[in-house]
């Protein structure tokens, strides 16, 4: 019961208002917030009513339930981590023509300026 008290102040009080933020402040887009937002609530409900991750594991076949609920935990994991590191590649190729732009730019500046 402390664990699942102190779960939920921690969401409610930390995540929940970060992500707010996160969303003013452009950092995530309203589908982004929103998704994270679903996210977390439904670790409330999994937090508060424990017997759902049962259904969760007899719904996916699996023994125990709690190993469906970390097999799919993995998998999300894994494809976000797919999703960021192409993101990320994408930004580098980005950040790499702009400099390439800008150092033309100032080497064209600079002839025009001799």
């Amino acid at each position: 019961m402390v664990i699942q008290i102190l779960a939920t102040i921690f969401i409610v009080l930390l995540i929940l208002p970060n992500l707010y933020n996160s969303y003013k402040k452009n950092n995530l887009t309203p589908l982004g917030a929103s998704i994270w937002a679903v996210f977390w609530l439904a670790g409330l409900v999994v937090i508060w009513f424990p017997h759902l991750i049962g259904i969760i594991g007899d719904a996916l076949g699996v023994e125990r339930s709690i190993d469906g609920l970390v097999y799919t935990s993995i998998i999300l994991l894994l494809y976000l981590s797919l999703r960021q590191r192409i993101r990320i590649s994408q930004i580098e190729k980005e950040i790499t023509m702009l400099s390439r732009k800008i150092a033309l730019k100032d080497i064209e500046k600079k002839k025009d300026e001799k």
